[in-house]
C-alpha cells in the first residue's frame, strides 16, 4: 500500500487522538470524516483502479486518506466543518465517476466521540444502501 494511504485502524486512533486533543487543550475546533464510496470505478478512467490512487494528491498534507477497499475510502479532514467538507467532496467529484456515493460526518457536530462518529458513518451509508464496512 501508498506510504500516504492508511488502514481503518490509524483512522479510528487518529479519531480518537484529535478528539482527545481538542479536549485537553480546550479547542473550539472541528474535523470532518468523508467517506467514498464509487463502485463504478474502471481500468479505463486515467489508467487509475482505485479511489485512493485517485484521490492522494487532491489532498492536504494535514489530511489523512484510508483506503478500506479499491472502491471505498475514508478521509479524515483536519480543521475542517461542514461546509468545508462539502467544499472539498464537490472539488473531487470531477475525478470520479458517475454514481461514486459520498457521505460527511463532522465533530463536535455529528458525534463527542469516535463510536458516536462512526456510527454515523453506519447511518448514513445504510441511508445510501451500502454495505457496512467490517468491523476489524
Amino acid at each position: 500500500m501508498d506510504k500516504f494511504v492508511y488502514d481503518l485502524d490509524v483512522l479510528k486512533a487518529l479519531v480518537d487522538i484529535e478528539i482527545s486533543r481538542i479536549g485537553r487543550y480546550e479547542k473550539d475546533e472541528q474535523f470532518a470524516i468523508v467517506f467514498i464510496y464509487s463502485p463504478k470505478l474502471e481500468e479505463t478512467q486515467n489508467g487509475q483502479l482505485d479511489v485512493a490512487t485517485i484521490l492522494k494528491d487532491k489532498l492536504r498534507a494535514s489530511d489523512v486518506l484510508t483506503s478500506v477497499e479499491k472502491d471505498f475510502s475514508f478521509i479524515f479532514l483536519s480543521e475542517t466543518n461542514r461546509k468545508g467538507a462539502e467544499e472539498f467532496l464537490k472539488r473531487i467529484k470531477s475525478a470520479l465517476p458517475e454514481g461514486t456515493v459520498t457521505g460527511v460526518v463532522t465533530f463536535p457536530e455529528n458525534g463527542k466521540t469516535s463510536f458516536e462518529l462512526f456510527q454515523k458513518l453506519l447511518e448514513i451509508m445504510k441511508e445510501n444502501m451500502l454495505p457496512p464496512f467490517e468491523e476489524q
